[in-house]
């Protein structure tokens, strides 16, 4: 895909044309004179548009008329929630080659010939935006054709990543009390979904009625995409872990909290149903390491009442234990999660300050709060991985 040029040159109906046929996501901002207008694609589909010459579709019908100027395109942009292109890309051609027959109709004073009588050819959906999921063999000479994301960030991951194996296996001991759980073993489970800390978004508050999954999943997978992809909506929220790639653990809450292949499956069907907003967030490995362990780790102590805790006193034990694992305080004003590498800590962050930090006073507040409840986590977690072509494969 052409990053940058003249409009001259190449032209606004060559590029959508182009920005289809190779299904590309990202900002194409033009330029002509003082002029400007911004157009984002989604897996090739054009959504939004915005500029001097206003909005939607006739920001692009009004672009299309510019013969001068210039283009760049961004395949990294954030992308707006907006939606205000209905129309496909080629019903938004027809139009501008209409009007531009009707004005130079107009300037020679006679009527357009054939417009007003000219039967629309049929459209066909635009293949950006699927239905359902295709099938397996399509996807995959799609995902061959699909240029992938830029190396760059891929690369600062990578950086940053570790080389702890995190293949299934038997889960370790804990620190003391190997098989035992300490505090009340009864206490209900959690049913949310954990919050998860920020990091480097690729995407933000997109659709899900425009992303075709499977072509993400192998998108990340053929980028080594370590992070996390979030689906939130207004009555559930899902996830999935993915450390170089493949995708580790996923956890769907919508009243109950599932886990596994059950929760990829929940998170698939609401995808294909386009409901709610997608996040694509990247990570550093040592971080992904550190979650997985929150996920799947099995809980050292459960269910503890956060007043009667000395809360310095616990991550001091857990320190001289080198554990392993994670703090997690729920049932006060928000949730805030401690994750620990060898008992020194890693992050902590809460549901309302998720930039990662190290030190643990916001966390240790919210222990104190009298509903508050405490649960630890310890031992390097089993997360044994979800098969992503044999997921897709299965039927509901």
């Amino acid at each position: 895909m052409q990053t940058q040029g003249s409009l001259a040159q190449t032209n606004l109906a060559s590029l959508l044309e182009a920005m289809q046929s190779e299904r590309a996501t990202g900002t194409l901002a033009l330029q002509q004179g003082p002029e400007t207008c911004s157009l984002y694609f989604l897996f090739g589909h054009l959504f939004h548009a915005t500029g001097d010459l206003g909005q939607g579709e006739e920001a692009v019908i009004n672009a299309l008329g510019w013969t001068d100027g210039n283009f760049t395109f961004d395949p990294r942009a954030k992308l707006p929630a907006e939606e205000t292109i209905k129309a496909a890309t080629t019903e938004l051609l027809q139009e501008a080659e209409r009007r531009r027959g009707s004005d130079h109709a107009a300037s020679n004073g006679s009527a357009p010939t054939g417009v007003e009588d000219a039967e629309p050819e049929a459209e066909a959906e635009p293949d950006a935006v699927p239905a359902a999921v295709e099938a397996p063999g399509a996807e995959q000479e799609a995902a061959d054709n699909e240029p992938a994301w830029p190396a760059a960030s891929r690369d600062a991951v990578r950086e940053n990543a570790v080389t702890e194996t995190l293949a299934p296996g038997p889960l370790p001991a804990m620190a003391p009390g190997a098989n035992q759980i300490f505090g009340n073993p009864d206490a209900p489970p959690i049913s949310d979904l954990y919050p998860l800390p920020s990091g480097k978004p690729i995407y933000e508050g997109l659709k899900s009625a425009f992303v075709d999954f499977p072509k993400l999943l192998r998108t990340l997978d053929s980028d080594k995409h370590t992070g996390y992809v979030r689906l939130d909506g207004a009555d559930f929220a899902g996830v999935l872990l993915l450390h170089d790639g493949h995708v580790l653990e996923a956890l769907f809450s919508a009243g109950e909290l599932t886990q596994g292949e059950r929760a990829f499956q929940n998170f698939r069907r609401r995808m294909e149903r386009g409901e709610g907003l997608l996040d694509v967030i990247e990570l550093a490995g040592e971080t992904v390491v550190a979650l997985a362990q929150l996920l799947t780790a099995r809980p050292m102590f459960t269910g503890l009442l956060g007043r009667f805790v000395n809360f310095s006193a616990l991550l001091e034990y857990l320190a001289e234990e080198k554990v392993d694992g994670s703090v997690l305080v729920t049932g006060g004003s928000e949730t805030g999660v401690i994750l620990l590498r060898k008992g020194q800590i890693h992050g902590a962050y809460t549901q309302s300050q998720r930039e990662l930090t190290q030190s643990p006073s916001t966390i240790d507040n919210l222990a104190g709060e009298r509903t508050a409840r405490i649960e630890v986590k310890a031992g390097a977690g089993s997360p044994a991985g979800i098969d992503i072509e044999a997921a897709l494969r299965a039927t509901f």
